[in-house]
């Protein structure tokens, strides 16, 4: 039985239990020597890992979704925890372990999110996108498939479950702003934010034991977005009679959500709702990220370091709204200088009070 997980690492700790593998590379030294960093992970969480020459030398070798059995030390490396490797086994098929002690899931739960999916998808009023939409999620095998799911690699919502998570977020998120902006059509709107990302049930997979996540052939050839687009033109072939502008505006809202051509979009937004997924999107996406960095850093860490996705380290201390309250007196300047011209005051009347006994 697994006891020790990623949450509980602090830096200082022995570590000997055993993880999942979801990425390992071999890189050289400055002295042209081979060492190892891999990304360990279970059920609740990710931590990297480096296997230096002498120890990685020694050891059996082991691959991406493999469980191995760690022992080393827990140290703290430019703002995030890492297990400096003494020591490193490959665990044989044959010895019992619980795949679902190593399986990132969402910590939500999914039965209820589908169920609020679904609720959204119900309000929608425009009959072609609402039959759309009931075409996609009344299929048991695609809405299984969608909400096992993952919605990334490695930067957010990377788990299973994590598809349906981001995409409902967005959707509760342009639901909000269908009712802050009247130009806003909220049809439109939720139907894309419900599509917009459809085509990652295809870009991505996980390995037989559900362990590390990888991008399909489909995925490295054509792109979510792409996929996405396809996916969508095809079901809204089998609907009699979808209105053709429609149709053309649901479709640029897919092509245009990542915002940019040199991030993915073969088309920059051009209508309100395309505008609104994208920016929403992108949020939830880094909201994600950010996430993420905080919890792998378990907690200790003031500063992440250089992060590629958001091109800065970001400052991770929580904030301790108690402690400050308690360091607060809470007065203003002029409070403090009232206090002290009533306490000047009842000193004055109370020397003068003195006086008249005396007499």
């Amino acid at each position: 039985m697994k006891e020790l997980y990623v949450t509980d690492l602090k830096p200082g700790m022995k570590v000997n239990s055993i993880f999942a593998v979801s990425r390992k590379a071999v890189r050289k030294t400055k002295n042209g020597e081979d060492y190892c960093t891999v990304c360990l992970q279970d059920r609740s969480g990710c931590i990297d890992a480096v296997i230096w020459p002498k120890a990685y030398i020694s050891f059996n070798i082991f691959e991406e979704g493999d469980l191995v059995d760690v022992s080393g030390d827990v140290s703290d490396y430019r703002g995030t925890r890492q297990i400096e490797v003494s020591g490193i086994r490959k665990v044989d098929k044959n010895e019992k372990a619980d795949y679902s002690d190593f399986i990132r899931v969402t910590k939500k739960n999914t039965e209820e999110m589908f169920s609020e999916m679904m609720s959204f998808i119900e309000s929608i009023e425009n009959k072609p996108l609402k039959k759309l939409l009931k075409l996609f999620f009344e299929d048991k095998k695609f809405s299984e498939c969608f909400c096992s799911s993952s919605a990334a690699v490695q930067y957010h919502h990377a788990f299973r479950g994590g598809l349906l998570e981001h995409t409902l977020s967005v959707v509760k998120i342009c639901d909000f702003l269908a009712g802050s902006y009247e130009k806003l059509n909220r049809d439109l709107l939720l139907t894309g934010a419900v599509l917009h990302d459809i085509g990652k049930i295809r870009e991505y997979k996980f390995d037989e034991k559900n362990i590390t996540i990888g991008v399909s052939n489909e995925g490295k050839l054509l792109g979510h977005i792409t996929i996405g687009y396809g996916i969508v033109l095809e079901k809204i072939k089998d609907i009699r009679g979808f209105p053709e502008d429609l149709k053309k505006r649901l479709l640029h809202i897919i092509l245009s959500h990542h915002g940019a051509k040199e991030f993915g979009s073969p088309k920059r937004p051009k209508i309100l709702e395309a505008f609104v997924v994208y920016h929403i999107d992108h949020m939830d996406a880094d909201i994600g990220g950010f996430c993420i960095v905080a919890e792998e850093s378990g907690g200790r860490a003031e500063w992440s370091g250089y992060l590629k996705n958001f091109e800065r380290s970001i400052y991770l201390k929580e904030l301790n709204l108690q402690q400050d309250l308690d360091e607060c007196s809470c007065e203003t300047l002029s409070d403090s200088v009232e206090d002290l011209d009533e306490r000047s005051l009842f000193k004055k009347k109370k020397t003068e009070l003195e006086q008249d006994e005396l007499f």
